[in-house]
């Protein structure tokens, strides 16, 4: 899942809960829209959860082997609250694994939420004047494969030689 996907499924599920009347994507070097609105940066920590799992199979050309690994990886993506009713919006977000009409839509997808963090107060100075600001993470937890192909080992030849470097016998097996 890229970053935008991640994005799209996310953005419903905080406009939903917080209330606030716009979401956009941090760190996009815009300027900011004017009254309230929120930002999701997606993937701002990324850990893993036990091993990942690893399957193989052969494929058609009967050469070649598809290698998958799927690992567990529980992802931090921060929603920063701006101007009037920051801390308010950013609270509703609490509890946000227990809403139905989010958490649903979001485990379809292959995302489940684990947590949502505390709402911390990021209230500036701006231009002179406060500007109320909130943030609170959400904690996902999330299956990522990774695909790449290995060719068979059609062939191997094997050699015995002495001590001189000598090459005494040589064998050559095929698949």
């Amino acid at each position: 899942m890229t970053d935008i996907e991640l994005y799209k499924l996310l953005r419903p599920a905080v406009k939903t809960a917080s209330g606030v009347p716009m979401v956009i994507q941090a760190v996009q070097n815009a300027p900011a829209p004017g009254g309230s609105y929120a930002t999701i940066h997606v993937r701002t920590d990324i850990g893993e959860r036990g091993m990942a799992f690893k399957d193989r199979k052969l494929l058609p050309d009967n050469e070649t082997f598809e290698h998958t690994i799927r690992s567990q990886q529980e992802v931090t993506c921060t929603v920063e609250f701006y101007r009037a009713r920051a801390k308010e919006y950013a609270a509703n977000m609490l509890q946000l694994d227990k809403r139905d009409d989010i958490y649903w839509p979001l485990y379809k997808a292959g995302l489940c939420i684990m947590a949502t963090g505390k709402v911390l107060d990021l209230t500036a100075l701006q231009s002179d004047q406060y500007e109320e600001r909130a943030r609170v993470d959400i904690y996902l937890r999330m299956e990522v494969s990774r695909k790449y192909n290995i060719n068979r080992i059609m062939e191997v030849t094997g050699t015995v030689q002495n001590e001189d470097g000598d090459d005494l016998q040589s064998v050559t097996v095929k698949a």
